[in-house]
């Protein structure tokens, strides 16, 4: 087998894993999304402290925080394959985990960690609103529930949109993982040539390229939407 780079070989590789890219980002999307719904439910619970859930969720986020992204995709993914034939033969469904596309595991398992990490994202910018704010909102008789909803949230979101915009690429990147568990993604699908003649250094830098290319262009829209909310923040400051 020749050492010598095969740039044509090298496109075909990026051809293919440029295919799978649809497949990253809809893990992303779908992780991130449920991490800032779940995240910012969260936080809430901590910065109101409600009772019992508020330290539960303060552990929870503690231990959860120290978990290795590939420890979480792999704990998922048997829980699911020991169980998940089980659960489905109980309710009478006939789908079995073999069936099962295993990028709605990835995102079972990304959500989980991004729900984590956004809620102290979320927690802090909440806790940025200055009190006033509250003050203000309950004096023209607006509940606790309509306070946050129209006032607190509506103002410590765009404090967040940082930490937001990086844990989306952070999700684009750890898609790269989910190839563990059977998800053909960029990773796999820039491989899939390379599999076949063992010119993995093609497949690689092939990957390596689309990564960049895809966070590249995120970044750059997501520091339009950045500063935009920015822009929002010091209207209201």
């Amino acid at each position: 087998m020749s050492t010598v780079f095969d740039f044509d070989f090298f496109i075909e590789c990026l051809k293919s894993g440029a295919a799978r890219i649809p497949v990253n980002l809809y893990v992303a999307a779908a992780s991130v999304f449920f991490g800032m719904i779940f995240g910012l439910i969260i936080a809430l619970i901590r910065v109101f402290r409600v009772p019992v859930l508020s330290p539960i969720f303060r552990w929870l986020v503690t231990i959860l925080k120290g978990v290795p992204v590939i420890l979480m995709l792999l704990v998922f993914y048997v829980l699911a394959a020991d169980y998940f034939n089980l659960i489905m033969e109980y309710f009478g469904i006939d789908y079995t985990f073999r069936q099962l596309n295993k990028a709605i595991i990835a995102i079972i398992a990304l959500s989980v960690l991004s729900s984590i990490g956004l809620s102290e994202s979320f927690r802090g910018a909440l806790a940025s609103v200055k009190k006033g704010q509250y003050d203000a909102a309950y004096s023209v008789w607006l509940t606790k529930r309509q306070a946050l909803v129209y006032v607190i949230i509506p103002q410590a979101f765009p404090i967040a949109v940082p930490t937001l915009c990086n844990y989306i690429i952070g999700m684009i990147k750890a898609g790269a993982l989910a190839a563990m568990i059977s998800v053909v993604d960029i990773m796999n699908g820039a491989l899939i040539p390379a599999n076949a003649n063992y010119r993995y250094l093609e497949g690689y830098t092939a990957a390596a390229l689309i990564y960049w290319v895809v966070c590249a262009t995120l970044e750059k829209v997501l520091n339009i939407a950045e500063k935009r909310f920015a822009s929002k923040v010091r209207e209201v400051a």
